[in-house]
Parts: C-alpha cells; sequence; structure tokens
C-alpha cells in the first residue's frame, strides 16, 4: 500500500508533467523558429534565467522541503491551528518574494552585468536588462503557485499543480507568435507575465476545493519562525546548485554566439526526464516520507526510499540512452526550422551529451534529499549540493577555458557535478539500503536499455525520414525497453502493469 501511494502518485505528477513538456517543446520550437539561436536570444535566456532561477530557489524545491513536513505534522495534531500557520506563512513569504523582486528589478542592470559579461562585446546587454526588468514581477506569481501547489501536494493532489506550467508555456507561444511583429524579443517577456497570471487562477478552485482558507497575517508563529529556518539552509541548496549554471552561463557569454542559448536547448531536452520522472518522484516521496515520519512508521519510510531509489534507477538509464542514440534526431525535429540551421542543432546536441551523461546521478539524489527533508534535516543536502557544485565548477572553467571544449564541457562539468552530489549523500546518509533489489533492478534495467537500444539503431537503420526515426524510436523504444522489463519481472514495471490491469 506504500508503494502503490508515492508511485501513483509520481505518475500523476509525471503525467502532467507530461503535458506541460510537451506545450515547452512547441515553445521552444516557436522561439527557435521565430528568434533563431543568436546574441538576441541570449540576452532573453539570461534575463528569463534570472527570476526561474530564484523559482526554483524560493518557490519549487525549497519551500517544499521546509513546509511540507511541518504542515503534513501540524495538520494532524492541530487542525484549526494549521489554519493561522498557513495565512501566516503566505503572509510572510509574499512579502520576501516582494522584496526579491524590487531588488532584481532595481539593480537589474549591474545583474546581468555580473551573470553575462560577454553580452556587453556582443551588444545586447541593454536588452537583457530591460528584459529582466520585465519579467522579474513571475517570480512573485510563481511563488504563489508554487505555495498553493506545496498545499495540494499535501493532500495527494499532484495533477492540477504539475499541469500549471502548461499554461504559461500556451501564453509564450501565443504572445510570440501575434506579438513578436510589435514587440520583437519582448513579447517573450510580456508571455511570462501573462502565463504566471493564468497559473495563479487556475489552483484557485482547487484551494477552495480543498478548503484551505488563509487572509493576510503577520503574526509570526513559531511554526512560522521554523519554516524560514529551515528554508534558509534548503534555499542554499537549491540556490549552490542554480550557482553551477550561473558560472555556465558567464563562461558560455564569453564562447561563440549562441552559446547561451545551445545551453539552454540542450538543458530543456535534458529537464524532459528530470520533469517527468525525478522532480515528480521527489516531490511525492517528501509527502509520503514526511507522513511516515509523522507516524513513526519506520519500516515504511524505509520501503519508500529503496522504492524511490529503484525507480530513479529504472527511469535514468533508457532516458540516458534514449537521450545521446536519439539526440540529434530529437533537436532536429523539434527546432530545426525557421533561423534554427543544422549548425545549431549541432551544437545543441554536443551539449545535450554532456548534460545526458549526468541524468542518473541527478536522478539519484531526489530520494536521498526527500528523505533528509523529511526527517526535517535539510543541511546534509545542501553539504551534498555545495560539493557537486564545487565539482562542476572546477571542471566548467577546465574544460571551458584551458581544454577549449565548448559548450559540451560546461554540459559534462555539470553532469560531473550531479554524479558527485549524489556520491556524497550515499556516503554520509545512514538510510538502510536493500542492496539485493537494488542490485537486480540495476541489472535488468541495462538489459533492457541495450535491448531498447538495437531496436531504436535498428529503426534509424532502415529510415532516412526523421520524423519516422524520432517517433518510431521513442514510442517502439519504450514499448520494447518495458516489456523487456516486464518479462524479466523488474520490480517498478510489474507494479505499473498489475495496477493498470485492475483499472481496465
Amino acid at each position: 500500500m506504500s508503494k502503490a501511494h508515492f508511485l501513483k502518485n509520481t505518475l500523476f505528477f509525471s503525467f502532467a508533467t507530461f503535458i506541460s513538456r510537451v506545450l515547452g517543446y512547441i515553445r521552444d520550437a516557436t522561439v527557435a523558429y521565430i528568434f533563431g539561436a543568436n546574441p538576441l536570444t541570449d540576452a532573453f535566456f539570461v534575463a528569463w534565467r534570472i527570476p526561474n532561477t530564484l523559482r526554483q530557489l524560493v518557490a519549487e524545491g525549497s519551500f517544499n522541503a521546509a513546509f511540507i513536513p511541518i504542515f503534513t505534522e501540524l495538520s494532524k495534531r492541530e487542525p484549526d491551528y494549521s489554519k493561522k500557520y498557513i495565512s501566516s506563512l503566505f503572509s510572510f513569504y509574499t512579502l520576501a518574494l516582494s522584496f526579491l523582486t524590487f531588488i532584481g528589478v532595481f539593480f537589474s542592470d549591474f545583474i546581468v552585468g555580473v551573470i553575462a559579461p560577454g553580452l556587453a562585446e556582443k551588444g545586447t546587454i541593454n536588452e537583457a536588462s530591460s528584459l529582466l526588468k520585465l519579467t522579474f514581477p513571475y517570480l512573485i506569481l510563481v511563488g504563489w503557485v508554487s505555495f498553493f501547489m506545496a498545499l495540494l501536494n499535501t493532500r495527494d493532489r499532484f495533477f492540477v499543480p504539475a499541469v500549471s506550467p502548461a499554461l504559461l508555456n500556451l501564453s509564450f507561444i501565443l504572445c510570440a507568435f501575434f506579438l513578436s511583429s510589435y514587440y520583437g524579443i519582448y513579447s517573450l517577456g510580456i508571455g511570462a507575465l501573462i502565463g504566471g497570471i493564468l497559473q495563479v487562477f487556475l489552483q484557485i478552485p482547487f484551494i477552495i476545493k480543498e478548503k484551505f482558507s488563509f487572509y493576510l497575517s503577520f503574526k509570526i508563529l513559531p511554526e512560522t519562525k521554523e519554516t524560514f529556518k529551515r528554508l534558509i539552509p534548503a534555499f542554499l541548496s537549491f540556490g549552490v546548485s542554480q550557482f553551477g549554471f550561473i558560472v555556465d552561463t558567464i563562461i558560455a557569454s564569453f564562447l561563440i554566439g549562441g552559446a547561451i542559448s545551445y545551453l539552454y536547448y540542450a538543458n530543456r531536452i535534458f529537464q524532459l526526464p528530470i520533469g517527468l520522472f525525478a522532480i515528480g518522484l521527489g516531490n511525492a516521496l517528501l509527502v509520503s516520507l514526511s507522513k511516515h515520519i509523522s507516524e513513526g512508521n519506520k519500516k515504511s519510510f524505509l520501503q519508500d526510499f529503496n522504492n524511490g531509489i529503484r525507480f530513479a534507477i529504472f527511469i535514468s538509464i533508457p532516458a540516458t540512452v534514449g537521450m545521446i542514440v536519439l539526440g540529434k534526431e530529437i533537436i532536429s525535429v523539434l527546432l530545426e526550422r525557421g533561423a534554427f540551421s543544422q549548425k545549431n542543432t549541432e551544437l545543441t546536441y554536443i551539449a545535450l551529451i554532456g548534460y545526458s551523461v549526468g541524468l542518473t546521478g541527478y536522478a539519484l539524489t531526489r530520494p536521498y534529499k526527500s528523505a533528509f527533508f523529511a526527517k526535517g534535516d535539510t543541511k546534509t543536502p545542501l553539504y551534498s549540493t555545495i560539493f557537486g557544485v564545487l565539482i562542476s565548477i572546477v571542471f566548467a572553467v577546465i574544460f571551458g577555458f584551458l581544454l577549449n571544449w565548448g559548450v559540451f564541457g560546461l554540459a559534462f562539468a555539470s553532469s560531473l557535478g550531479g554524479i558527485a552530489s549524489f556520491i556524497y549523500l550515499f556516503f554520509v546518509s545512514d538510510f538502510k539500503l536493500y542492496k539485493s533489489g537494488i542490485l537486480d533492478t540495476s541489472f535488468k534495467t541495462f538489459v533492457s536499455a541495450a535491448v531498447m537500444t538495437i531496436a531504436v539503431i535498428f529503426i534509424k537503420s532502415i529510415s532516412e525520414n526523421l520524423y519516422l526515426q524520432v517517433f518510431a524510436g521513442v514510442f517502439v523504444g519504450a514499448f520494447i525497453y518495458f516489456f523487456t522489463a516486464y518479462i524479466l519481472k523488474e520490480n517498478s514495471v510489474v507494479f505499473i502493469a498489475s495496477k493498470l490491469r485492475s483499472r481496465l
């Protein structure tokens, strides 16, 4: 039952995220078609990355990690008092986001100059600063979205919060098509703000349905103080990981024009399996493990933790192989049209290979971090992230400047940082691993992935049609992978198949 609980929530989150990511790729294809990959798009991606990075810092990851364990325990013990808690927290949270937004808008010239100094030589640093002023208020909107998402997650509602980014992507697409002729690259900034507003309005009816009610209150409760106390190391943990991307941006701004864009597009494709499964797994596990902690159920805690490890391996290995074997064709189908050339495709694919290597390491950090967060320990994930980012920065400088490996070097350095972060968590944690089960999953996953790879290469060899290669490669490859794993009786796929049969 415990396993069914968090895997079901993971799959709901993954399906909703899949919808959002499909629109996300249409968004990227639209931007690539209309604007291409050049110093002007570099300016937008720099401007958009800053509030988007802060979103990941103060909203999604760090906020969930600090809030969910406390609220889960409090709502179980004192339901009425928990309403006062979320009112107090929402008020101070909004105040903090507003302050950050003010700082970001007021110091936009300085921030862009520090983050991407190379844009000055390309003549687009002023555009980046103006775009930053336009997009920064999105931080407040998405902060509210993340607050509502955390509340809904505690009620086992994962689909609607996870699908809300689809509205952001839809807003980008429509604004790019209909406003770009009037406002140029600034149409994307307008799309960000409209998308944020739509995301907020989507979640409000479900907040009301779940009978969450809160009001403006600046009364400092002990639980509010404890949340912000936990939020600081959680914030730093996610912040340090984003610092690695900032270093990449600084280095990339001195490389060829479009380098920032190549890394952005490659990272977007790399983020698909992360967004579909790794983040969904982390969110669902955090809720599940927090409930086990509040109930004192150590056995279920360890069971879910180990199932999370096995599921991360089961999903990340074939995703890694798939991006390496079929990545160039996927990029070509998604982006290569209009102003986005074949050379742009090749350089984006090189970056994607670098990112792909670290996918399994990144995916395996999610169960560990969720387990620490559920126990109220936000410092250990911080230390692991610092260690990983230091590794990635060292190698980014070596690969980017000394060895001149270009965008591949920066992406590969990020991968090494992700792997290093997992290794740190593995050695410092005392969570019991069910090694026989993990080894069993690893072996069956590698065998299934090998069979899938042969099938995809065969499909590529018998057809020169890119669309057939991509769509047949993805769907046939996925079917063969899951079918082979089912024949081998791999734990995760057998469970999913049994649930589907029971539903049918």
